[in-house]
């Protein structure tokens, strides 16, 4: 996975990090490792224009990889064994919090 783009009224909720463990839970066959460099590339949005909130976007970002089990490892680059056990165990959380997330989606549009 290259990069996720998610309309504005989706961001902050984790998606990033849910369709991230998605993903490496579907490609680690025969992997010994994933490394990323996690941070905003969406330049575009005029809330980030400010250092000081660019640099709190990019940290809770970090945080959401760090929470499915990347650690640092140098720089900006975080790893992750695909064997990691809490991979697995935020991976289960994760899909909990995307069906809540959907009922609540819904519900706000069945109210409209």
């Amino acid at each position: 996975m290259d990069r996720v783009t998610l309309d504005e009224q989706w961001c902050s909720h984790g998606l990033g990090a849910i369709l991230a463990t998605e993903a490496i839970h579907r490609l680690m066959a025969g992997c010994r490792a994933v490394a990323c460099s996690p941070g905003v590339t969406d330049l575009s949005s005029d809330r980030l224009r400010n250092q000081v909130e660019w640099d709190r976007v990019n940290a809770k970002t970090a945080r959401g990889w760090e929470r499915i089990g990347f650690r640092l490892y140098q720089g900006t680059v975080y790893l992750l064994s695909p064997a990691s056990l809490e991979l697995e165990e935020q991976r289960g959380a994760m899909r909990l919090r995307l069906a809540k997330l959907a009922c609540k989606a819904g519900a706000r549009r069945s109210a409209a």
